[in-house]
């Protein structure tokens, strides 16, 4: 049996599991792996099993990539390997006897020159082999092939989006749309539109019809993060919405439905919220039908060193150092020991704080890791939040307070900007009249 998933751009889009002796791949719709993109051939490859084992055959126009090589004609496919199918990529893992094949716990805390190893990554996305990291796993399988709504809570940092990813990934909606939502980000006369969109004329400025996020996210999923900082108008027509899946767009007179799929998150306890009335129990009751709650990073601390090792090796790509630094046992000892408040988003910028200081050197050592436990400042502020808040002031400033400019720089969304500026508490307009002043 073969287990195959389908990369485009870092984010898994297809996962599937194949039990016949003859696969193919290509952007013919009855091929068993579509690859739906004019780059790719109609018969672009075909996987089969020979003289008790693997291999895979060329048929493309444009070529096939095997760990990187080029392939020429038919070639064994090894038990876990990397096929390259612009702009796809193509994982692949034998497995034996209907089951994956155990996971060798040697690997589990790989070291830090080498990357997770794959068996140590979860619907592509997910790291770590810890019993807390393997009660969330249980939990996406178990909800990933249901329409109901799963509600993710966890602290900030623990990776809420990626375990809603990894959901949608993982069901039967993988092929659709996953379309996130960052309800704090968005202000709060702007809900309504942003949601369910609007129609041309429905207000001054609409000078065409515009789609909302449910629309975008037609036969997919629905991603709403925190989705405790909606406003109760937004609240309401979420509700609303939620009971009929139904919506009207602004200025509409016509109800649409909609088959999608919602997920949400938050990092609030939302029954403290209903119970003082800055929540819709009845709200609550539509959103909670399946929850899934992610431990911090102090409770799964036997993941840090995949962790660790996975963040420098994607911060290797990044930064274009080529190679992952390594980091020392003592590194790693420090690392282990810390209280990591900010969980994982933190030892993202711990990791990401001491390459830079260390000037990109190949070994971490212990004292190249600064302060780390995120100690708060005497403002409150924790270490981790601080280094944050300087590096978007200073993007801002370098890019003429231009946000989209800013999210291009530092490779996150609009909408993250706009978090980050409300959860710092920045006024943009009073920090760009004040540099012009200076």
């Amino acid at each position: 049996m073969l287990e195959l998933q389908v990369f485009q751009e870092g984010r898994l889009i297809q996962r599937a599991v194949l039990h016949k002796g003859r696969i193919t791949l290509g952007r013919a719709p009855d091929s068993d792996v579509v690859l739906n993109n004019p780059h790719v051939s109609r018969r672009h490859a075909v996987i089969g099993w020979k003289d008790a084992g693997y291999t895979v055959t060329d048929l493309s126009r444009n070529g096939l990539l095997l760990d990187g090589h080029k392939l020429t004609g038919e070639a064994p496919l090894p038990a876990t390997c990397r096929l390259g199918i612009h702009p796809f990529e193509v994982r692949c893992f034998e497995q034996s006897d209907d089951v994956t094949l155990p996971i060798d716990r040697r690997r589990v805390s790989p070291p830090a020159e080498a990357a997770p190893s794959a068996e140590a990554m979860h619907f592509g996305l997910l790291v770590g082999e810890s019993p807390a990291m393997g009660a969330v796993y249980d939990l996406i399988e178990a909800v990933a092939d249901s329409n109901a709504t799963v509600l993710i809570r966890g602290e900030p940092g623990t990776g809420k989006d990626l375990v809603a990813r990894a959901v949608h990934a993982a069901g039967p909606r993988r092929m659709e749309p996953f379309v996130a939502v960052n309800c704090a980000a968005i202000p709060v006369e702007l809900t309504e539109s942003e949601l369910f969109g609007y129609e041309k004329g429905a207000f001054t400025g609409a000078a065409q019809a515009q789609e909302g996020k449910v629309t975008a996210a037609e036969g997919g999923t629905l991603f709403l993060d925190e989705i405790g900082d909606l406003s109760p108008q937004a609240q309401s027509k979420l509700l609303r919405f939620l009971q009929n899946r139904t919506f009207m767009r602004i200025g509409s007179t016509r109800e649409t439905a909609a088959d999608v799929r919602v997920l949400a998150a938050t990092n609030q306890a939302l029954e403290e919220a209903a119970r003082d009335g800055r929540f819709r129990p009845d709200l609550l009751h539509r959103i909670d039908v399946l929850r899934i709650d992610l431990p911090p990073l102090r409770d799964r601390r036997d993941d840090i060193p995949a962790l660790a090792a996975h963040i420098l090796g994607e911060l290797a790509g990044e930064t274009g150092l080529g190679t992952p630094a390594r980091l020392t046992d003592a590194a790693l000892e420090r690392l282990a020991a810390a209280t990591w408040p900010g969980n994982v988003r933190e030892l993202y910028n711990a990791l990401h704080s001491a390459l830079v200081r260390s000037r990109g050197a190949e070994v971490l050592d212990a004292d190249d890791l600064g302060e780390l436990g995120a100690a708060a400042d005497a403002d409150g502020e924790s270490a981790a939040d601080a280094a944050e808040r300087r590096e978007l002031l200073d993007t801002l400033a370098a890019c003429g307070w231009d946000t989209v400019a800013a999210a291009e720089r530092l490779q996150v969304s609009r909408g993250t900007i706009y978090y980050r500026l409300k959860k710092y508490g920045i006024d943009i307009r009073r920090e760009s009249r004040g540099a012009s002043e200076a």
